[in-house]
């Protein structure tokens, strides 16, 4: 009889002879009993059978063919299995189960011993905060998924420092985040044992805490070194024509001084204006000159400059990753949602015992935002069924993960196809199959919101009160859009005439998505910023509906000293919205932040804003910059000036002032222009809230509490109104797919 080796590697059982001919006998075997791959799988093994390995189908098989499985082997692989089946046994129990067992009773004294006292800000650990941090310590997987204001922070140092057997923990969060992370650290006792990672050395520092950005530890843009500036001209005398000045011996022959060399290196934020080296004007946005230039070398050719301001370009710290932590907390974890970014294949190249990640809106857009997140933290192993093959029953191999394991998790709980923008004329929640996905979610995810009753009991956080107002457009700004419709319909008719010759050709044409999203940019903008386009007629109306209503809203909180937030996503809309607020009551500032403010400035701009007694009473940030971080709980009323195709983004953004401190219900104002992209995109914000809300939740949307909270001139006018029939009709007052197309 044949001695046949039994090995293994990440996804299957091996079997293999010593010789060539064994080898082939194996797979003949295995062909002509009907051994599938899949029945020697590591996910088959561990999830659809609790057979040992020699009562394993596959070792009988061998047997009858007289290919014997070495016994040694077989022992080694069944303590194997034993391990992955407690592992998973672990990991498919829900928090609810593991809360009744002696090791979820052992990690909560654990806390409660090193954590349940006074901390030195003179606060203590909630009880939700310890049972969270006793979940990561007996579960070593978890996505902490308490809202935004509850302490993930802490909570989350907590849950993986009480453990002792992490010895060394890896933090990865936004560089906006870290002085919160610092603070905490030093609050729970880690000010002397943590450090910040910059350089590669600094991977193998003895301190127990490493705390990294996304930006060092995921681009190469952090690592860069830049040139130092170089002399144009004599610094002494000032000379540079006719070649008098050497640049690269930094000599003149006119004053015969030499100049020194600049200590002043070039940036992103400082490009030269021309090349230095080919003195052609420098393009925007580039690290190296691509100008063409002639050069005589015994005949006239063109090169290109090829001068680089960029001295060296190190690779970005995750590269030198080793398997040296025992945990991982991933801050702002919805970040990693689109698998094939450098920011998400950074992070997934951190493997380690405990994995904890941290986001109060863990899925944005749709369910298909867990995929990834949830693929991290369970290292995309057998953790969770791949629904599509699961459904099929086609005993196909497993494949919960890549590429085809997202479209297929997509497919399954994302509510199927996705809707167009101007179809939106209606609430539709973008989930599906949600009752299998609750089950996944029971067993990593821990969510607990401001409205929970445990957590009123010791944070209270009134309730926002939303208003939805919609707008009806001044004549400027109407005629503005509906030229900007007019002409979108006539590009999109011209490109659809290029499609049907095409078609008749017998060639292929397809509409640029680019242009389309560029168009709808432009109706966004047309909505929101009508100024910034040359066909608006200003004479007509300066002020646009909606900044008239802002204004007599922002008079009236000024003169009663409350003050005010509001977001827009366009840039031109932040600035232009300071101008028109700033000093709409005498002595009250106003301030806007977006992307191009730099983080000193916002901060000190916070830190005024949280003064009630300072004049700066108004703050306008852009959606992507002012979303998340901040607290800003002295505003009492937020106006969302446009929205975003995000729809958590928005609820994050009033967030910033529904939040732990805030004392007072705050006023939440929707602005819509009627019949504008605008309603589109609040129908699209409302269904993919719906649809995480279902999720994540467990509560669907409820339509007849929206209905109240629907405002506009049409209400003035009417005596008696369906609030709800008025909310549907206001939700069919967008721009259609049919006024394009």
């Amino acid at each position: 009889m044949s001695m046949i080796r039994a090995n293994y590697d990440n996804k299957a059982l091996l079997f293999r002879g010593k010789t060539l001919f064994d080898s082939l006998a194996v797979s003949e075997c295995f062909a002509s009993e009907g051994v599938k791959d899949k029945e020697l799988s590591w996910h088959h093994l561990v999830t659809k059978t609790g057979v040992k390995m020699t009562d394993h189908p596959a070792v009988h098989q061998l047997d009858n063919w007289g290919l014997s499985a070495d016994s040694q082997e077989l022992e080694r692989l069944q303590s194997v299995l034993s391990r992955k089946r407690k592992a998973y046994e672990l990991d498919m129990i829900s928090l609810e189960e593991l809360k009744t067992t002696s090791r979820f009773a052992e990690a909560f004294e654990k806390v409660e011993a090193k954590f349940g006292g006074v901390l030195p800000d003179g606060t203590e650990l909630f009880d939700f905060q310890k049972e969270c941090a006793a979940f990561i310590m007996a579960k070593k997987r978890l996505l902490n998924a308490m809202e935004m204001g509850l302490g993930k922070t802490r909570t989350s140092i907590v849950g993986v420092a009480a453990d002792d057997a992490n010895k060394r923990i890896m933090i990865i969060t936004m560089s906006r985040n870290l002085n919160d992370w610092i603070r905490e650290l030093k609050n729970l006792g880690f000010g002397e044992d943590y450090i910040l990672l910059s350089n590669p050395s600094d991977l193998h520092s003895t301190k127990r805490i490493h705390l990294v950005s996304y930006e060092k530890w995921a681009n190469e843009a952090g690592r860069v070194v830049y040139r130092r500036k170089e002399h144009t001209e004599c610094p002494h005398c000032r000379v540079s024509y006719g070649g008098v000045f050497k640049r690269h011996l930094r000599y003149c022959t006119v004053c015969k001084m030499r100049a020194t060399p600049l200590e002043e290196r070039w940036s992103d934020k400082d490009m030269p204006k021309e090349c230095p080296g080919c003195k052609s004007d420098w393009k925007s946005g580039q690290h190296i000159c691509s100008n063409l230039i002639e050069q005589r070398l015994g005949r006239r050719e063109s090169r290109i400059c090829g001068y680089s301001i960029i001295d060296s370009k190190k690779p970005a710290l995750y590269q030198f990753y080793h398997n040296g932590y025992d945990a991982c907390i991933v801050d702002e974890a919805h970040y990693i949602k689109s698998g094939d970014t450098r920011r998400a294949l950074a992070v997934r190249r951190v493997k380690t015992r405990t994995k904890v990640a941290l986001s109060g809106t863990p899925a944005e857009n749709g369910t298909e935002d867990l995929f990834w997140l949830l693929g991290w933290l369970t290292g995309f192993s057998y953790r969770y069924e791949d629904p599509i093959q699961e459904a099929a029953g086609k005993g196909q191999p497993f494949q919960g993960y890549g590429k085809a394991g997202y479209e297929h998790f997509r497919e399954f709980y994302g509510g199927g196809k996705k809707r167009a923008v101007l179809d939106i004329d209606s609430v539709q929640a973008r989930v599906s199959n949600h009752e299998k996905l609750w089950k996944v979610l029971d067993s990593i995810m821990y969510r607990k919101k401001k409205l929970d009753s445990d957590v009123q009991a010791k944070i209270s956080v009134p309730k926002p009160e939303m208003h939805r107002y919609h707008v009806n457009m001044f004549q400027a700004e109407e005629e503005l859009y509906n030229k900007m419709v007019k002409d979108f319909g006539d590009w999109y008719e011209m490109e659809l005439m290029k499609k049907e010759a095409a078609d008749a050709r017998g060639d292929v044409y397809r509409i640029n998505t680019i242009e389309i999203c560029t168009w709808m940019r432009k109706l966004q903008q047309a909505a929101s910023c009508p100024w910034v386009f040359p066909d608006y007629d200003a004479t007509k109306g300066v002020k646009t509906a909606k900044i008239q209503y802002l204004e007599s809203q922002a008079i009236d909180l000024l003169r009663r000293n409350k003050k005010m937030i509001i977001f827009s996503g366009h840039k031109e809309t932040v600035e232009y919205l300071k101008l028109a607020l700033d000093n709409v009551v005498f002595g009250k500032r106003a301030e806007f932040i977006h992307g191009g403010v730099k983080k000193e400035d916002r901060w000190k701009m916070i830190e005024s804003f949280q003064d009630p007694n300072d004049p700066l009473s108004i703050l306008i940030l852009s959606h992507r910059t002012g979303a998340e971080s901040y607290t800003l709980t002295e505003a009492k009323s937020v106006f969302l000036f446009d929205l975003d195709f995000n729809g958590k983004r928005i609820e994050q953004c009033y967030s910033r002032a529904v939040r732990l401190g805030q004392k007072d219900v705050v006023d939440v104002h929707w602005l819509m222009n009627v019949g504008t992209i605008d309603v589109n995109m609040h129908g699209l914000c409302l269904s993919k809230i719906s649809g995480v809300n279902l999720a994540i939740d467990r509560e669907a949307l409820n339509f007849e509490e929206i209905a109240d909270e629907f405002e506009g001139d049409a209400l003035a006018a009417a005596k008696s109104v369906d609030m709800e029939q008025f909310a549907r009709d206001m939700l069919k007052s967008g721009t259609s797919r049919a006024q394009i197309a």
